[in-house]
C-alpha cells in the first residue's frame, strides 16, 4: 500500500511539473509535432517496461505506466528512423497495451480493454514515473543512460554496443560534488583521475593503464580537445556540460588520434523547447566563491529557435598558501529546426582563467619519504608569488548540423574552432638539500598559443538487406592546428620550508631554451557498419589517417618536417539474451599523433596500440540498471614520458592488462548506487632503462569506488537526499631516484589511500509551495581529512587534496 502511495505521488509531482513547463507556452510544442519528428532506433525486442524507457530517452518524452501484470509482456523490435508515434505504435502492436499523449511532453501507457484490443481506449488509474528522455544532444535523466553518442557515433542503446562504455550524468556529478571533469571520473572504473594530487590547473585522467601529460585523450562533443605539446591545455568548465561519455579501449576508427586507454567524450549543455532557468551561489573551503548561471528556452513561439546561455564566475583559495584560482565562463548557444528533417546548433564559450591554483611539485623527501627535519607541511608552496603568473584564456566556436535526407540517408557535420593562449611564470622544487629541509629550486617560464580546428562530416545509412538490419557511417574528419612555445629556464633562490621566505624571486635571470612553432595536419577516411540480426549485433570499421608535422625551430633557424600515416580498424560482437545479459568481443587498433618535441628537438612519432576485450553487460529486467565487466589487454608502441617538467622521451612499448567492473543502479525511486572495482596490470615492455619490467608512472594497481543515495519522498525528511561513498586508489610507480632513467636507481613506491565523500540536499519546496525550486546542498570530499601523496618522478610530488566543505543554494524555475 506505502508502495502504491508513493507511485501516486510520484505521479502527481511529474504531472504538475510537466504543466507548469507547458503552461508557459501553450500553444507551442503540439502533440501532433510526435506524429512528424524523426528519431533513429535500433532496439531489440524486449519488455515493454525496458523499451518506453529506451524510447522515452531517444525522443524526450516523459513516459508514465500504471504498474500491474499486463504490463509484463514484451514488445515488438523497433529499429529504423521513425517519429514518436510510430515507434510506440511498433513497440505496442500485439501486446494488448495502447499510448496516449497527455500532453506535448508525456505519453502515458496503458492497458487496453478488451473490447478495444485493436484501438486506443481506456483511462489510467495509478501511474508510475518511469522515465524521462533525452535526444541525441541532450541531458539523460537519473544516474543509469541507455544509450550513447561516442560509442559508435550513432546513438547505439550500450547493451548494443560491443565495447565497454560509462556514462557519468550530470545528475551524478552533482550528488558527488565535483568541481572539474577528473573530479566526475573519480567514481568510474579504469582510470586514475587525479594523478597530480590536489594539482588542478589541467586535468590528467590516465586511463587503462596509459596517460602522461602530453597525452590527449579529452573530446568536447565529439571533437577532439587540440592541445599543444607544453603547457597549452585547454580546460572544459564542467558547469557547461550536460555529461561525460567514457570510452574504454583504442578508438581510432572513429576518432582518428586517440590514446590507447579510451576518450572521455564531455556533452556540452544545449537549448532546450522547454523554459528552463537556474541560478546558483557556492561557498566553501578555502573562501571558494561561485556564482552560476543556465537559462534556456525557446525564441518563437513554434520553437524553431532555441537558445541556451551558460555563465559562471569563480574566486578561490588553495589548500596551499599565496596560491589562487579564478574563472570567468561564458557558453551561449542557439539552435535552428527548420524543418522536422534539419537541425543547427551553434556552440560558442569563452573562458579567461586569471589563476590556475597551484601547480607546482615537492621533493620526495619530506613528502612520500620521511625527513629527518620533519614532513613537510600540506600548505607549503614551493614557488615565489614574486615570480609566479599563470593566465589562461580560451575561445571556442564551432557547429553541429543534421539533417536527415530520406528514410534511409542522414548527413551530420560537427566543427569548432579554438583559439588559446597560455602565459606561465613558475619556481619550483629541483631537490631536497642535505639538511632534509632546504629546497633547491628553478625557476620557467612560457609563453604559448595554440590556434586550430577539428572537422567530422558523416554520412549515415540505415537499411535492410534481408534479415540483417545495417546501420552504416561513413566519415572524412580534419584537424589542423598551430601552437608556438617560447620557454625560459634559470636558477632561482633556495626555499627552507621549515621557515619559507617569499618575495625572493626576483630579478632571475633566464636563458631561452626553446622558441618554435609546430604546425600539424591531420586528416581521416573511415566507414563502420552495424549489422543487426535478431540478438546479434556485429559492428566493424576501417580508418584510413595521413599526418603532417611541421616544426620550425627559430632559435637555430631550421625546419623539420615528417610525415607519417596509419590504418585503424575494429571488430566488435554482441549478443543480447532474453534476461537482460550480453557477453560480447572485440578487437581494435589506434593511432596518435603526439604534439611537441623530445630532448633533442625532434618531432615526435605517433603513437600505435591495438586491444583485445572480453566482456559481458547485463541490465536487469525488475530495475533500471546497467552492470559491466570487461577484461582488456591492449600493447602500444612509442609510448611518451616525462623525466621532468621540461625533459620528454619515447620510451618504447608498454603493455597493460586488466579487469574492470562497474555498475550503475536506480534500485527504486529514492536509492542510486555506482559501483567500481579495477585491476589494472600494466608494464613497460621497452624503454630508457631501469624502468622496463615496471609499472608505468601513476598507475594504480587496484582502484575501487562505492556511492549511494537515498532520497526521501514522505514523511517528516521528506526533500532531504543523503549521500555518501568510499574511493580506494591502489600503490603506484612515481618514477625512480636520483633520475628517473639510470640504471640501477632507486624506484618511488607510491602506497594506496582510502578517502570517503559525502553529501546532503535539500528541497524546500517539499515543504512550502512558494519555495518550488529551491534547493541547498552540502557537500564533503575527503570526509576525514586523509594525508595521501600522489608522484609522477623524484622529486616531482604532490599532496592529495584535503577535506573540502562545499555549501550551495540554488534556484530553478
Amino acid at each position: 500500500m506505502k508502495q502504491k502511495r508513493a507511485h501516486q505521488v510520484g505521479y502527481v509531482v511529474a504531472t504538475l511539473l510537466v504543466t507548469s513547463f507547458s503552461g508557459a507556452h501553450s500553444a507551442a510544442a503540439p502533440v501532433e509535432q510526435h506524429a512528424t519528428q524523426q528519431f533513429s532506433f535500433n532496439l531489440p525486442a524486449k519488455p515493454v517496461t525496458q523499451a518506453v524507457n529506451d524510447i522515452g530517452r531517444i525522443t524526450g518524452l516523459s513516459v508514465v505506466f500504471r504498474e500491474e501484470p499486463e504490463m509484463a509482456v514484451s514488445g515488438k523490435p523497433v529499429r529504423g528512423t521513425l517519429s514518436a508515434e510510430q515507434a510506440l505504435a511498433t513497440l505496442l502492436n500485439g501486446t494488448g497495451l495502447g499510448y496516449r499523449f497527455s500532453n506535448a511532453t508525456t505519453v502515458q501507457i496503458y492497458v487496453l480493454p478488451p473490447s478495444a484490443r485493436t484501438a486506443s481506449g481506456g483511462t489510467p488509474d495509478t501511474m508510475v514515473v518511469q522515465a524521462q528522455g533525452n535526444n541525441r544532444l541532450g541531458p539523460v535523466v537519473g544516474y543509469v543512460a541507455s544509450n550513447s553518442t561516442s560509442g559508435t557515433k550513432t546513438n547505439t542503446p550500450l547493451m548494443r554496443t560491443p565495447q565497454s562504455v560509462s556514462v557519468i550524468t550530470r545528475e551524478q556529478a552533482d550528488a558527488q560534488g565535483a568541481q572539474s571533469l577528473v573530479q566526475a571520473l573519480r567514481y568510474s572504473s579504469g582510470v586514475a583521475a587525479e594523478v597530480r594530487g590536489s594539482a588542478s590547473r589541467y586535468d590528467l585522467p590516465y586511463v587503462r593503464g596509459f596517460g602522461s601529460p602530453t597525452d590527449s585523450n579529452q573530446y568536447l562533443d565529439g571533437l577532439r580537445l587540440l592541445r599543444g605539446g607544453g603547457y597549452a591545455i585547454p580546460q572544459i568548465e564542467t558547469y557547461g556540460i550536460e555529461r561525460i561519455e567514457f570510452l574504454k579501449g583504442p578508438s581510432s576508427t572513429l576518432y582518428g588520434g586517440v590514446t590507447p586507454g579510451g576518450l572521455i567524450n564531455a556533452i556540452s549543455k544545449v537549448p532546450t523547447s522547454e523554459p528552463q532557468h537556474a541560478v546558483e551561489v557556492l561557498y566553501g573551503s578555502h573562501n571558494r566563491m561561485q556564482l552560476g548561471v543556465d537559462s534556456a528556452g525557446p525564441l518563437n513561439d513554434d520553437r524553431s529557435l532555441l537558445y541556451r546561455v551558460v555563465a559562471l564566475g569563480r574566486k578561490s583559495d588553495t589548500q596551499v598558501v599565496n596560491t589562487k584560482e579564478e574563472r570567468i565562463y561564458v557558453a551561449p548557444s542557439l539552435t535552428w529546426i527548420p524543418d522536422t528533417d534539419t537541425s543547427f546548433t551553434l556552440n560558442m564559450s569563452y573562458q579567461h582563467d586569471p589563476e590556475g591554483g597551484y601547480y607546482g611539485v615537492l621533493p620526495t623527501v619530506g613528502s612520500l619519504w620521511p625527513s629527518p627535519a620533519g614532513q613537510i607541511p600540506r600548505n607549503f608552496n614551493d614557488g615565489d608569488p614574486a615570480f609566479d603568473q599563470f593566465d589562461r584564456k580560451q575561445s571556442m566556436v564551432g557547429y553541429q548540423f543534421e539533417h536527415r535526407i530520406n528514410d534511409t540517408w542522414s548527413v551530420r557535420h560537427n566543427f569548432r574552432y579554438l583559439d588559446h593562449a597560455t602565459v606561465t611564470k613558475s619556481v619550483g622544487t629541483s631537490s631536497m638539500g642535505a639538511d632534509g629541509h632546504t629546497i633547491s629550486r628553478y625557476a620557467l617560464g612560457t609563453d604559448e598559443t595554440l590556434r586550430g580546428l577539428t572537422s567530422d562530416l558523416q554520412l549515415q545509412a540505415e537499411f535492410d538487406t534481408g534479415r540483417l538490419y545495417h546501420t552504416v557511417l561513413f566519415g572524412f574528419d580534419y584537424q589542423q592546428s598551430d601552437w608556438t612555445q617560447i620557454r625560459d629556464y634559470g636558477g632561482a633562490p633556495s626555499i627552507d620550508f621549515l621557515n619559507p621566505v617569499y618575495g625572493v624571486a626576483t630579478n632571475l635571470t633566464l636563458a631561452r631554451i626553446t622558441n618554435q612553432k609546430q604546425h600539424t595536419n591531420q586528416a581521416g577516411f573511415y566507414a563502420q557498419d552495424q549489422i543487426d540480426l535478431d540478438r546479434w549485433t556485429l559492428v566493424g570499421g576501417m580508418r584510413y589517417d595521413t599526418l603532417r608535422t611541421r616544426t620550425d625551430n627559430r632559435l637555430n633557424d631550421t625546419r623539420s618536417v615528417q610525415d607519417d600515416e596509419a590504418v585503424s580498424g575494429k571488430l566488435g560482437l554482441i549478443y543480447n539474451f532474453d534476461m537482460g545479459i550480453a557477453p560480447y568481443v572485440s578487437y581494435s587498433t589506434s593511432f596518435l599523433p603526439v604534439n611537441g618535441t623530445d630532448a633533442s628537438g625532434s618531432a615526435f612519432k605517433p603513437t600505435t596500440a591495438k586491444q583485445r576485450e572480453v566482456g559481458v553487460k547485463y541490465q536487469p529486467t525488475n530495475f533500471n540498471a546497467l552492470f559491466t565487466l570487461a577484461y582488456f589487454d591492449i600493447t602500444q608502441s612509442n609510448v611518451v614520458t616525462s623525466a621532468n617538467p621540461y625533459t620528454t622521451y619515447q620510451t618504447g612499448e608498454q603493455r597493460s592488462r586488466g579487469v574492470e567492473f562497474e555498475s550503475k543502479m536506480a534500485i527504486t525511486d529514492n536509492i542510486n548506487v555506482t559501483g567500481a572495482l579495477t585491476y589494472t596490470n600494466a608494464e613497460v615492455v621497452k624503454g630508457l632503462g631501469a624502468d622496463v619490467g615496471q609499472a608505468p608512472i601513476g598507475i594504480p594497481d587496484y582502484t575501487a569506488s562505492l556511492w549511494a543515495d537515498y532520497r526521501f519522498r514522505s514523511g517528516l525528511l521528506e526533500g532531504i537526499t543523503v549521500g555518501s561513498g568510499v574511493r580506494y586508489v591502489g600503490s603506484t610507480v612515481g618514477g625512480y631516484s636520483p633520475n628517473v632513467y639510470t640504471v640501477n636507481a632507486t624506484r618511488l613506491d607510491v602506497p594506496s589511500y582510502t578517502v570517503f565523500d559525502a553529501s546532503v540536499s535539500y528541497d524546500f519546496g517539499k515543504r512550502s509551495p512558494t519555495l518550488n525550486g529551491l534547493s541547498g546542498k552540502v557537500s564533503v570530499n575527503n570526509l576525514f581529512d586523509k594525508r595521501y601523496v600522489t608522484c609522477l618522478s623524484n622529486n616531482f610530488c604532490n599532496y592529495g587534496n584535503d577535506r573540502v566543505v562545499y555549501a550551495s543554494l540554488a534556484y530553478r524555475w
